[in-house]
Parts: structure tokens; sequence; C-alpha cells
């Protein structure tokens, strides 16, 4: 079985955690089949992917831009190693319009996997015309929709009618078990460590509500820090720290390596997350894959993945309740079983489980082509 991959996000040197999920998703499969990334990509980053998937650049120099380059490289990729069983396209736009023009030409079964949050009501109004018009193509043409959440696959169905009625499944993101493994040593003396790992954008995941709430904690109790893992600086939130005396409590650690945030899970009491939207976040799997409990709230997918033994909910937007919950996390973290946290991760994000899952996608969608095929055959035949 060979799938063609074509992920409209993807890492490159100025940002290179983006669509990274998307990678790791891709690689539960490596082991099981051929895969192929079709990617205009910055070749100057260095990628470690496993030995049964490979990166074909699309150079897109030409004449014809972009959409002429990857036709041109499909079609010498069908000359030279035949037609691939599947295309799979990763978020819809804007790679979405290719890939369905060449499933339909070469007529085959596109799988669409989406990540993208803006199918969800707060964002949906951001969508053009142009957009509804080619997310409508996109997914009429595919064969099978797959998305991180129910919550995100209601939200396409109801923003993209026809993704409505293609077959679905929940496919969640994929985390490096290994790497983010169960805690087992005590928690370092000193100050309670608190994580919160994001972009800092305030709408989605209102940084500055943590930092609000934060203040309040501060004023009440000093025996804890939060760290911020993030990939941009946020001014804003750097000059309220500043400007409130928080800088012993809240720490800007800026961008760090997947090691590094596994380190610094490992150290915490608990994970925060305080977003107004989300899908399902990466971060919070790999705070449930060490052990560590989390403060969230219920938005998107993450009512999918929480239960009482691995999160205290907050409701969105609500400060001093956050600064509450905080308050409770803090003083009864340690009544959290840490194995029960992992078992329940692992049966949701461990790279054999989701790579299972896409094998399944694949043999039903296989079974099916056949079985059209035949029904093709027998109407020939009269």
């Amino acid at each position: 079985m060979i799938v063609v991959h074509f992920p409209s996000w993807f890492p490159n040197a100025d940002s290179p955690l983006n669509g990274n999920f998307i990678l790791r998703q891709i690689g539960t499969i490596a082991h099981s089949t051929s895969s192929i990334i079709f990617r205009h990509t910055n070749a100057d980053l260095e990628l470690q992917l496993p030995d049964n998937l490979r990166i074909h650049p699309v150079q897109s120099k030409s004449k014809g831009g972009i959409p002429y380059a990857y036709f041109t490289e499909f079609q010498h990729l069908v000359k030279n190693y035949g037609k691939p069983d599947f295309l799979h396209l990763h978020v819809a736009l804007p790679l979405g319009p290719i890939a369905a023009f060449l499933s339909r030409k070469y007529n085959i079964p596109l799988i669409v996997s989406e990540h993208w949050s803006i199918y969800q009501p707060v964002n949906r109004g951001q969508i053009k015309p142009l957009q509804r018009w080619l997310l409508q193509y996109i997914y009429r043409t595919a064969a099978h929709v797959t998305a991180v959440s129910q919550n995100l696959l209601d939200n396409i169905g109801a923003t993209v009618p026809a993704a409505a009625k293609k077959p679905q499944t929940v496919v969640g993101n994929v985390v490096d078990t290994e790497l983010f493994s169960l805690k087992t040593a005590p928690l370092p003396s000193g100050k309670k460590q608190i994580l919160h790992v994001s972009t800092l954008d305030n709408d989605a995941k209102n940084i500055m509500g943590i930092l609000h709430a934060t203040r309040q904690l501060s004023l009440q109790r000093s025996d804890f820090e939060l760290n911020i893992v993030h990939d941009f600086r946020n001014e804003e939130a750097e000059t309220f720290v500043r400007d409130n005396g928080l800088s012993d409590f809240v720490h800007f650690l800026g961008r760090k390596t997947s090691n590094e945030i596994a380190g610094l899970l490992h150290q915490s009491a608990f994970f925060l997350l305080f977003s107004n939207y989300e899908n399902q976040p990466c971060v919070l799997l790999e705070a449930f894959s060490t052990g560590t409990p989390a403060v969230t709230t219920p938005v998107g997918g993450i009512p999918e993945i929480t239960n009482e033994q691995n999160a205290v909910i907050v409701t969105p937007r609500d400060e001093v309740q956050l600064a509450e919950k905080m308050d409770i996390m803090l003083t009864n973290y340690q009544n959290c079983t840490p194995a029960l946290i992992r078992e329940k991760a692992l049966k949701l994000c461990s790279p054999e489980i989701v790579g299972e899952k896409w094998m399944e996608i694949y043999r039903m969608e296989m079974q099916e082509t056949r079985a059209g095929m035949g029904t093709s055959t027998k109407a020939q035949g009269h």
C-alpha cells in the first residue's frame, strides 16, 4: 500500500513546530505502509523521519506556480512508481484543491484529516466565500473525513454540508509516549511548579486571563511558580508581569524542545490551559502521558479526553474561578494518581493506537474501492 500525503501545515525554519503533530500522525503508519509526503518545503530544515517515510519536495519556481508544480511532480511519481492507493490531505486549505483535483483526475480515494480551528463557531465567520466554495469541493471529493475530536467533526459538518455526508472517524493527536514517560521521582523541593505551553495567542489561549488569575493567587500564597513555554514573545504579557511585580512568580522560558518540555512536566505539580477554544491540544495529551494532571477549560475536544482523575475544569474566561482552581490544585495535586492518568492517555494518543486507526480506515476504504470496482464491472457486463 502506498499513501501520498499532502500536509497543508508543515515545519519550516521560522516555525519548526508548525504542523509537527501532522508529521507525528503520519509517522504512526510508516512501519505499516509506504508513505510519501508531497510538499513544497524548505530543504534546509532537517527532519527526523521513520525509514519508510520520505518527503518528495515540490519545486514551485515554474511559470505555472505551485499548482502546476504539484501536478507535474505527481505525474512523474505515477509514471515512475505507479498510482498510489490513497491521497491523504492533512488540513483542507491551502493544499486541498490540488489534492482533490488529483484525486478526481487519477481516480484515487482521498482521505481528509482536519486540525484547523476555523470551523469552531467563534471563528467560522472568518471563512471567506471562495474558501467556503473550495471546502465544499474538497469535502465532496473526500472518501473519508477524520478529525482529532468529535467536536471538530461536528463543527466541520455544520460549516461544510458536504463533509457531514461522508464517513467520519475520530483519530486523535499522537504523543511520543516513550519520551513523555511516567513521572516516578518526587517533585523537587521548593516552590511548586505550574507549566503552560502555547503560542501565547491571547484570542485562543487567553494568556492574559492566566496572568490575571496568577496575580490574584500571588496575593494569597507564594509557594508556586508559573513556567511558560512559548514559540513567540507577547509584549503585553511581559509588561503585565513586570508592572505587577510578578517576576518571582512567572517565568517566560521561550521555545523548548520536546525533551525539555517532558523534563519540565516531570517537575510540575500540574499543567495549565485556559483556552477560549481548542480542538485537541497535544500539550494536554503530553501532560497526561507523564501522569501530570491539568487545570483546563472544557472547550472543543477537551471534554473527550478529561475526567475527574486527570483534570480540574474551569469555566472559560472566568479568571476568579481559575485562581480558585489553581489554589485547590496546588494544595491537592498529590491526590492524583499519575499511573492512572497515563493509562487513559496511552489509550488515546500512543503511536500504536493512532497508527492502527489509520490502517483500519485505509483497509476499509480499500474494500469499498474494490467493491465499487466489482459493481462497475458487473454493470459493464450487462
